[in-house]
């Protein structure tokens, strides 16, 4: 896998995860930014969104009220447009989910500056402590404590089947 690009996840994903707040992936043809690999092997993965004044406007608000806003990153990518990174609704997979990667005009869309990946990861890793403190961001945010749950167990008993397969 090709840290900080854009990445196409398969439908099985939000089938054997059908929480009801995660970003669907729309006939496996909305593009997610993977975000960083974690030390357990998972990939997490942002939801974007070329929308980014809708964004942007969720923001202001937020900012006048003296709410954080670090849930939201906004940014001009590679390929000139500007997007939302909704940070807050950033969930795990594991690479058997990850149908392809997204292109633009043929390349595989990736963040190239390391300050701009080194910033979104930061947060990141910010709103995933939050998260596992029991931080909500929204009413509708996705459970992706338990979808993490799910995968680490999953590729528990996986490692755990092979391990055994060695053995024998």
């Amino acid at each position: 896998m090709e840290v900080r690009g854009f990445f196409i996840l398969e439908n099985k994903f939000f089938d054997d995860f059908p929480d009801p707040y995660l970003k669907r992936n729309e006939n496996e043809n909305r593009p997610h930014y993977y975000c960083f690999k974690s030390e357990d092997d998972l990939y997490w993965m942002i939801p974007t969104s070329a929308r980014y004044e809708k964004y942007q406007n969720i923001i202001n608000k937020r900012n006048k009220t003296g709410k954080s806003t670090e849930f939201i990153y906004i940014s001009k990518l590679d390929n000139g447009i500007t997007n939302a990174f909704l940070i807050g609704d950033m969930f795990p997979v594991t690479e058997e989910y990850i149908k392809r990667e997204y292109t633009f005009n043929g390349s595989h869309l990736k963040i190239t500056s390391a300050k701009l990946g080194d910033q979104i990861e930061k947060q990141a890793k910010v709103i995933l402590g939050l998260l596992k403190l029991g931080y909500k961001f929204s009413p509708t945010q996705p459970d992706v404590l338990k979808i993490e749950k799910l995968l680490l167990d999953k590729k528990s008993k996986i490692k755990g089947e092979n391990s055994f397969e060695q053995i024998c």
